[in-house]
């Protein structure tokens, strides 16, 4: 049997687990590489960008409601995704003065982001 609950916020299924999933294969390819920190980063990057591209599978009836994530949220997690690879990239190989840069290009991007979608829904 099912309660009202379930009724009223179906269930969203492994979607959400890419993000835990991308951490721990980042940890342990960051492990043998000998750089435990941007595997972590880059793992949690490519499962962001995987969660971001991904639908949800919602609910099991027929007739189940909309998805609870808008295609705008979708959009700024693979941002963040893309921004912890480049971290995680960077901090083995960047030097020192690359770090204004990445910041600064993901806080634009965010900012264009948030304008944009500001945009679209009041016009």
């Amino acid at each position: 049997m099912t309660t009202v609950e379930e009724h009223e916020h179906p269930r969203q299924h492994g979607r959400h687990f890419l993000v835990l999933a991308g951490a721990l294969i980042g940890l342990g390819a960051g492990l043998i590489a000998g750089h435990p920190v941007p595997g972590i980063l880059i793992g949690l990057g490519l499962g962001f960008i995987a969660q971001g591209f991904l639908k949800p599978v919602v609910g099991t009836a027929p007739g189940s409601a909309a998805p609870c994530c808008s295609h705008g949220s979708r959009w700024i997690s693979v941002v963040v995704g893309l921004f912890m690879i480049i971290v995680g990239v960077a901090i083995i190989w960047a030097p020192r003065g690359f770090w204004p840069y990445i910041i600064g290009i993901f806080l634009i991007l965010m900012g264009i982001m948030i304008a944009a979608k500001s945009w679209w829904k009041t016009g």
